[in-house]
């Protein structure tokens, strides 16, 4: 059974590249020396307040690379990323495509990374969202900004042939989270030595059904944890998420750090939890210093 599952998954998967990759493999640059050089990713769970005041010191020390809407607090310029990852697509469609919060939260995000970003930062940015316009602009306004296209085509089948396209960068596991391809991008450019900060998803403790049966979750961050409330998740989908879509959602994000975990151990890399609290039970724990 487990076989015919796998065989059908790596078929879909073979459908899925033809149709979504743009087959910019990635090849490693770094020295033998920079590749185990540590970098640390600052996810945006609420935690990572507590991680900055105990470890500001060795974060500001090293490689980091920032997430989402980060750059739209002083902790940016404070720590200077030198990798950021953009992955959902509300960051890249069009104004009239959007809500009024997402028009805002651009509006800010793009203006901050184009005014604060003095020093040299790779952004990673799904393949499919190339052409945006919004990108572009930005690139003729900031010369500091250096863009690595990334497919999030999802890779699933025979774990040999996801370790191959993984190792390719013609895809990755599901991206049902930002953090997916954060780790995938910096394994592609050749680092050992991957650390996670504020990776809380500590979503599940947050989630609650209201009286008209409207499933809620509270995602906090923690540049919001005071002022987040609990909202349906809509998305791209005109009705709110029902709880099995949100449970499911969240199955594919933990399951996909297992699939990293699998394809990071295959190649003799490392990937630590050094978050003061996370959910995530695939990476082994390890404090910063």
């Amino acid at each position: 059974m487990r076989f015919f599952q796998n065989f059908q998954n790596t078929l879909l998967s073979l459908i899925r590249i033809l149709f979504i990759s743009k087959f910019n493999g990635r090849k490693s640059k770094l020295t033998k020396l920079e590749q185990d050089e540590p970098v640390v990713i600052l996810g945006n769970g609420p935690s990572l307040r507590i991680s900055i005041e105990k470890y500001r010191p060795e974060i500001c020390s090293k490689k980091t690379l920032g997430l989402n809407l980060m750059a739209c607090t002083p902790l940016f310029e404070e720590i200077k990323p030198v990798f950021y990852t953009l992955l959902a697509p509300q960051f890249f469609k069009s104004d009239n495509e959007l809500s009024d919060i997402y028009i805002k939260n651009n509006i800010s995000l793009f203006n901050n990374l184009s005014k604060k970003t003095k020093w040299r930062m790779i952004l990673f940015v799904p393949a499919i969202f190339k052409k945006c316009q919004r990108l572009k602009h930005l690139l003729l306004q900031n010369k500091y900004i250096e863009v690595s296209y990334f497919n999030t085509t999802p890779i699933e089948g025979f774990d040999g042939f996801c370790n191959w396209c993984f190792s390719k960068g013609i895809g990755m596991p599901r991206p049902h989270n930002v953090l997916i391809p954060a780790i995938m991008n910096l394994i592609g450019l050749g680092y050992k030595n991957i650390y996670l900060l504020g990776a809380d998803h500590s979503w599940l403790s947050e989630i609650s059904v209201t009286e008209e049966n409207i499933a809620l979750v509270h995602q906090k961050h923690f540049y919001d944890e005071e002022d987040s409330v609990p909202e349906a998740m809509n998305d791209y989908i005109i009705r709110p998420r029902r709880l099995f879509e949100i449970l499911n959602k969240f199955f594919l994000a933990f399951k996909g750090y297992w699939d990293i975990r699998r394809f990071a151990d295959s190649r003799g890399i490392s990937i630590y939890n050094a978050s003061e609290f996370s959910m995530i039970d695939a990476f082994e724990r390890r404090k910063l210093n």
